[in-house]
Protein backbone atom coordinates (compact mmCIF):
# COMPACT_ATOMS: atom_id res chain seq x y z
CA UNK A 1 0.00 0.00 0.00
CA UNK A 2 2.90 2.25 0.82
CA UNK A 3 4.54 1.84 -2.51
CA UNK A 4 1.45 2.49 -4.84
CA UNK A 5 0.50 4.94 -2.72
CA UNK A 6 3.87 6.86 -3.69
CA UNK A 7 2.90 8.56 -6.85
CA UNK A 8 0.89 12.07 -6.32
CA UNK A 9 -2.01 13.08 -8.67
CA UNK A 10 0.32 15.70 -10.36
CA UNK A 11 2.76 12.43 -11.56
CA UNK A 12 -0.11 11.07 -12.49
CA UNK A 13 -1.46 13.96 -14.79
CA UNK A 14 3.06 14.68 -15.90
CA UNK A 15 2.70 10.83 -17.16
CA UNK A 16 -0.51 10.72 -18.69
CA UNK A 17 0.19 13.61 -20.41
CA UNK A 18 3.07 11.82 -21.85
CA UNK A 19 1.32 9.06 -23.18
CA UNK A 20 -1.46 11.13 -24.43
CA UNK A 21 1.07 13.08 -26.68
CA UNK A 22 2.76 9.49 -28.50
CA UNK A 23 -0.87 7.61 -28.21
CA UNK A 24 -2.94 10.52 -29.85
CA UNK A 25 -6.46 10.01 -30.46
CA UNK A 26 -7.58 9.20 -32.36
CA UNK A 27 -5.25 7.04 -33.91
CA UNK A 28 -5.02 5.14 -30.91
CA UNK A 29 -7.91 5.23 -29.12
CA UNK A 30 -8.31 1.81 -27.66
CA UNK A 31 -5.13 0.85 -25.47
CA UNK A 32 -4.04 -1.96 -23.13
CA UNK A 33 -3.11 -0.77 -19.96
CA UNK A 34 -0.86 -3.74 -19.09
CA UNK A 35 0.13 -4.24 -15.04
CA UNK A 36 -2.17 -1.72 -14.23
CA UNK A 37 -1.56 -1.96 -10.59
CA UNK A 38 -4.53 0.08 -8.89
CA UNK A 39 -5.96 1.89 -12.38
CA UNK A 40 -4.91 4.93 -11.68
CA UNK A 41 -3.21 6.25 -15.13
CA UNK A 42 -6.14 3.57 -16.68
CA UNK A 43 -8.32 6.01 -15.41
CA UNK A 44 -6.88 9.26 -16.13
CA UNK A 45 -6.85 7.62 -19.85
CA UNK A 46 -10.47 7.00 -19.47
CA UNK A 47 -11.30 10.51 -18.16
CA UNK A 48 -9.15 11.48 -21.01
CA UNK A 49 -11.82 9.83 -24.05
CA UNK A 50 -9.49 6.56 -24.10
CA UNK A 51 -10.79 3.14 -24.38
CA UNK A 52 -8.94 1.46 -21.60
CA UNK A 53 -8.85 -1.91 -20.52
CA UNK A 54 -6.53 -2.65 -17.47
CA UNK A 55 -5.15 -5.71 -16.55
CA UNK A 56 -2.55 -7.15 -13.88
CA UNK A 57 -1.98 -10.40 -12.46
CA UNK A 58 -2.94 -9.00 -8.83
CA UNK A 59 -6.83 -9.93 -8.11
CA UNK A 60 -6.63 -7.11 -5.13
CA UNK A 61 -5.03 -4.57 -7.15
CA UNK A 62 -8.01 -5.19 -10.00
CA UNK A 63 -10.66 -4.61 -7.28
CA UNK A 64 -9.23 -1.87 -6.02
CA UNK A 65 -9.23 -0.38 -9.84
CA UNK A 66 -12.61 -1.37 -10.53
CA UNK A 67 -14.06 0.31 -7.55
CA UNK A 68 -13.27 3.28 -9.05
CA UNK A 69 -13.33 2.36 -12.77
CA UNK A 70 -14.17 6.04 -14.41
CA UNK A 71 -14.66 4.55 -17.37
CA UNK A 72 -12.43 1.97 -17.75
CA UNK A 73 -12.69 -1.60 -17.81
CA UNK A 74 -10.35 -3.94 -15.46
CA UNK A 75 -9.86 -8.04 -15.41
CA UNK A 76 -7.10 -10.09 -13.66
CA UNK A 77 -4.60 -11.30 -16.41
CA UNK A 78 -0.51 -12.87 -16.20
CA UNK A 79 1.16 -10.57 -18.88
CA UNK A 80 2.58 -14.11 -19.92
CA UNK A 81 -1.16 -14.71 -21.58
CA UNK A 82 -1.85 -11.05 -23.18
CA UNK A 83 -2.85 -13.16 -26.29
CA UNK A 84 -5.89 -14.59 -24.52
CA UNK A 85 -7.27 -11.29 -24.91
CA UNK A 86 -10.18 -10.40 -27.31
CA UNK A 87 -9.38 -8.80 -29.79
CA UNK A 88 -6.47 -6.07 -31.30
CA UNK A 89 -5.03 -2.61 -29.56
CA UNK A 90 -4.31 0.67 -30.91
CA UNK A 91 -1.37 0.80 -27.87
CA UNK A 92 0.06 -0.67 -25.20
CA UNK A 93 0.95 0.81 -22.29
CA UNK A 94 3.51 -0.89 -19.56
CA UNK A 95 4.62 1.58 -16.75
CA UNK A 96 6.79 1.87 -13.50
CA UNK A 97 9.47 -0.90 -14.93
CA UNK A 98 6.61 -3.66 -15.25
CA UNK A 99 8.47 -5.35 -17.66
CA UNK A 100 11.39 -8.15 -17.29
CA UNK A 101 10.06 -10.20 -14.33
CA UNK A 102 10.75 -13.30 -16.43
CA UNK A 103 13.75 -15.28 -17.78
CA UNK A 104 15.28 -13.76 -21.19
CA UNK A 105 13.21 -16.48 -23.35
CA UNK A 106 9.86 -15.29 -21.17
CA UNK A 107 10.09 -11.57 -21.39
CA UNK A 108 10.95 -12.32 -25.64
CA UNK A 109 7.87 -14.22 -25.67
CA UNK A 110 5.84 -10.96 -23.84
CA UNK A 111 7.39 -9.17 -26.06
CA UNK A 112 5.92 -11.20 -28.96
CA UNK A 113 2.78 -11.38 -27.79
CA UNK A 114 2.19 -7.52 -27.12
CA UNK A 115 3.18 -7.27 -31.01
CA UNK A 116 1.40 -9.80 -31.95
CA UNK A 117 -1.85 -7.68 -30.32
CA UNK A 118 -1.29 -4.11 -31.86
CA UNK A 119 -3.04 -3.54 -34.54
CA UNK A 120 -0.75 -2.53 -37.46
CA UNK A 121 0.45 0.53 -36.84
CA UNK A 122 0.30 0.19 -33.05
CA UNK A 123 2.30 1.24 -30.31
CA UNK A 124 3.84 0.24 -27.96
CA UNK A 125 5.12 2.05 -24.25
CA UNK A 126 7.66 0.38 -22.37
CA UNK A 127 8.48 2.48 -18.79
CA UNK A 128 11.66 0.51 -18.04
CA UNK A 129 14.78 1.41 -16.04
CA UNK A 130 17.61 2.07 -18.14
CA UNK A 131 20.53 -0.32 -16.74
CA UNK A 132 23.29 2.24 -17.75
CA UNK A 133 21.79 4.27 -15.42
CA UNK A 134 20.71 1.92 -12.78
CA UNK A 135 23.92 -0.18 -12.36
CA UNK A 136 25.45 3.02 -11.50
CA UNK A 137 23.29 3.84 -8.48
CA UNK A 138 24.15 3.08 -5.20
CA UNK A 139 23.81 -0.11 -3.43
CA UNK A 140 22.09 1.40 -0.26
CA UNK A 141 20.31 4.32 -0.26
CA UNK A 142 18.21 6.03 2.52
CA UNK A 143 15.24 8.52 2.35
CA UNK A 144 11.89 9.05 3.94
CA UNK A 145 8.56 8.50 2.16
CA UNK A 146 6.21 10.50 4.73
CA UNK A 147 6.57 10.14 8.02
CA UNK A 148 8.73 6.21 7.45
CA UNK A 149 12.13 6.33 6.71
CA UNK A 150 12.71 4.16 3.92
CA UNK A 151 16.01 1.87 2.89
CA UNK A 152 16.54 0.87 -1.02
CA UNK A 153 18.88 -2.16 -1.18
CA UNK A 154 20.08 -3.05 -4.54
CA UNK A 155 22.03 -5.86 -5.93
CA UNK A 156 22.83 -7.38 -9.41
CA UNK A 157 23.39 -10.53 -10.76
CA UNK A 158 24.10 -10.10 -14.31
CA UNK A 159 21.48 -8.01 -15.83
CA UNK A 160 19.46 -8.59 -12.84
CA UNK A 161 18.26 -5.76 -10.31
CA UNK A 162 16.73 -7.19 -7.14
CA UNK A 163 15.56 -4.34 -5.17
CA UNK A 164 14.11 -4.27 -1.52
CA UNK A 165 12.27 -1.72 0.02
CA UNK A 166 12.74 -1.44 3.66
CA UNK A 167 9.76 0.77 5.81
CA UNK A 168 11.38 1.86 9.43
CA UNK A 169 13.50 -1.30 9.42
CA UNK A 170 10.86 -4.17 8.16
CA UNK A 171 10.74 -5.07 4.48
CA UNK A 172 8.15 -3.99 2.80
CA UNK A 173 8.58 -4.70 -1.31
CA UNK A 174 11.16 -6.70 -3.00
CA UNK A 175 11.21 -6.90 -6.69
CA UNK A 176 13.28 -8.76 -9.20
CA UNK A 177 13.76 -8.02 -12.52
CA UNK A 178 16.24 -8.20 -15.99
CA UNK A 179 16.77 -4.59 -16.64
CA UNK A 180 17.70 -4.08 -20.23
CA UNK A 181 20.36 -1.71 -21.80
CA UNK A 182 18.62 0.45 -24.60
CA UNK A 183 20.59 -0.96 -27.28
CA UNK A 184 19.73 -4.32 -25.76
CA UNK A 185 16.25 -3.76 -25.48
CA UNK A 186 15.64 -1.88 -29.37
CA UNK A 187 17.98 -4.61 -30.38
CA UNK A 188 15.42 -7.42 -28.91
CA UNK A 189 12.42 -5.22 -30.35
CA UNK A 190 13.60 -5.14 -34.04
CA UNK A 191 13.98 -8.73 -33.89
CA UNK A 192 10.02 -9.01 -33.29
CA UNK A 193 9.23 -6.59 -35.96
CA UNK A 194 9.08 -3.35 -33.63
CA UNK A 195 10.42 0.15 -35.31
CA UNK A 196 11.73 2.58 -32.61
CA UNK A 197 9.95 5.98 -32.49
CA UNK A 198 11.26 7.78 -29.86
CA UNK A 199 13.63 6.41 -26.97
CA UNK A 200 14.07 8.59 -24.32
Amino acid sequence: ELFLASASDGDIERQTAFIVRHLPRPQYGRILDLACGAGRHARALARAGYSVLGVDRSPNAVAAAARSGEGATFQVLDMREVERLDGSFDGVVNLWQSFGFFDATTNRAVLEQLHRKLRPGGRLLLDVYNREHAIARPSVEHGPRGAMAIETRRSWAGPRLSLELWYDGVLGDRFDWHVYSPGELCSLCGELGFELVLGC
